[in-house]
């Protein structure tokens, strides 16, 4: 339940600052013993619990001094006001003594009955929850949307290898069987979706809901996996369906690893799974969690989406170390840790951080409007930046709600300079000097279909400079911290930063 403006005051979250903040309403599913924030319970099918199953025909509520949510961040947060030198970590050891302290009343509370002899509690506790991001997964979908190129140079392909196959980086871009020709085309925008917590049983009518948008809109997304760790039937199903995705679209669908078992292991920023372990267990998790999802899926995820989206240094060198090329966690946290938003490249990874959410209410479950989403786009579009929008699947639970994401993707399409990439095509063709900031927006190499005519304007020589003289970025991994230097039609460089760099 929202609370009024009077009641909030002048209230802010103390992760993203955001002053869309609200109290929480909580259940508790008796039979299971399961604690979930209220609209984890809401399914179309009326109160179902989110652990077992169950449709519920009765639940407590536990309620009293309820802690507070960010509609803007999902970071939940304590009562307390108190101002100290470790400020988060104070934040987050109210809310887990608020919890500990619902647990006990819960347990003392006796059971009155009712006069039809059914038992039913009524809780009145303090509680502080920790919200919990539900599953998205991927679907079938056609061939990836492209809008006409504003302009195009014509680059030569790189040569077939000896045995007639065709080169890694082509088959990795979705390139197979195209032309021997590329070309450098110019988007004011680049656009990714990413949709976490895909998971095992968990929502699938509203999963596959959200799938057909991105299929019928012929949008790539990339799908944070929450790996399957057990063999049991519900892994089983989930694996089979990603399976016949990623060998049906290959283009439409990245798989990432979205950690371990998304659980809060510690109090790094206001939460994380992997911030703040030591380094040694961060990477037991992280190889098990990557075994599982390539064993899943049936190829290795390039791409890690952090739980709560927080990780620290030790994370992103660890990450690098196992081959990973991107990292996207929020751009509120890359901000307060490494001083950075957008795409920067740092402990040899590149951080790609989402930068909007569709949900405005993590209490009730409210989206922010169409109009509110757009203008949010078209700031993006406007500075030439890169546009990440992250989603959860569970929370489109209705129609309306799909055309809200069906309207952004139409609205972005419209501009018809824009680009669209999952977060794992962005950091490849970045890695492998295929992608180039300007001062305007972004220069992407792409194949060209056989057959059309492409201008021969500025081609690139084989030394990889164009005839204009300014150097195309080389490619590479094993720097820990770059940047690279890119060059606009004519312009002055413009530079995808190093953290850290001026």
């Amino acid at each position: 339940m929202a609370v009024g403006k009077d009641e909030a005051g002048d209230r802010t979250c103390p992760r993203c600052g955001s002053a869309a903040v609200t109290r929480q309403r909580v259940i508790e599913h008796e039979p299971c013993g399961a604690i979930k924030p209220e609209p984890v319970f809401c399914t179309a099918d009326g109160i179902v619990c989110p652990d077992c199953g169950e449709r519920c025909r009765e639940v407590a509520f536990i309620d009293g001094d309820r802690p507070w949510t960010c509609g803007d961040c999902g970071h939940t947060f304590g009562t307390s006001r108190a101002e100290t030198a470790d400020g988060e970590t104070a934040w987050q050891r109210d809310a887990t003594v608020v919890l500990e302290r619902a647990r006990s009343r819960i347990a003392a509370t006796p059971s009155p009955v009712n006069g039809a002899g059914r038992g039913r509690r009524m809780l009145v506790v303090v509680v502080a929850v920790l919200l919990v991001s539900a599953a998205a997964i991927a679907a079938i979908g056609p061939a990836t949307f492209r809008p006409e190129p504003v302009a195009t140079e014509t680059v030569p392909a790189s040569n077939p290898v000896a045995d007639g196959s065709e080169t890694d980086d082509a088959v990795e871009d979705g390139e197979r069987g195209r032309s021997e020709e590329t070309a450098w085309q110019s988007y004011r925008s680049i656009v990714i979706f990413r949709n976490d917590d895909v998971q095992t049983g968990y929502r699938a009518d509203a999963m596959h809901a959200v799938d057909r948008v991105f299929i019928e809109e012929n949008v790539p997304v990339t799908q944070g996996v929450i790996p399957p760790l057990e063999d049991d039937r519900s892994s089983r199903e989930l694996c089979s369906y990603l399976r016949e995705q990623a060998d049906a679209h290959p283009e439409t669908f990245e798989y990432a690893l979205h950690g371990y078992t998304h659980d809060r292991r510690t109090g790094f920023h206001g939460g994380s799974e992997f911030g703040g372990l030591p380094p040694e267990r961060q990477q037991e998790l992280l190889q098990e969690g990557t075994a599982a999802l390539e064993s899943c899926v049936g190829q290795p995820p390039t791409t890690f989406v952090p739980p709560f989206n927080t990780y620290d240094e030790a994370t992103a060198s660890t990450l690098a170390e196992h081959g990973y090329a991107a990292v996207s966690g929020g751009e509120w946290f890359t901000r307060a840790y490494f001083n950075e938003t957008g795409p920067f490249a740092a402990n040899g990874i590149l951080h790609l951080p989402n930068t909007h959410s569709f949900v405005r209410n993590w209490t009730t479950n409210e989206f922010y409007s169409q109009r509110t989403l757009e203008r949010r786009f078209d700031d993006a579009y406007r500075d030439g930046d890169l546009y990440v929008q992250m989603l959860h699947y569970p929370t489109f639970t209705s129609e309306e709600k799909l055309r809200r994401l069906r309207g952004l993707i139409d609205h972005a399409k419209s501009k018809g300079d824009v680009a669209f990439m999952t977060v794992g095509e962005f950091a490849r063709k970045y890695e492998r000097g295929r992608l180039e900031r300007t001062e305007t927006g972004w220069r992407v190499e792409e194949s060209v279909d056989s057959g059309e005519p492409i201008s021969d304007e500025a081609s690139v020589t084989e030394n990889g400079t164009s005839a204009g003289g300014h150097a195309h970025p080389p490619g590479g991994t094993d720097s820990t911290d770059r940047s690279r230097d890119v060059v606009s039609e004519g312009g002055p460089q413009v530079t995808i930063r190093a953290r850290g760099e001026p």
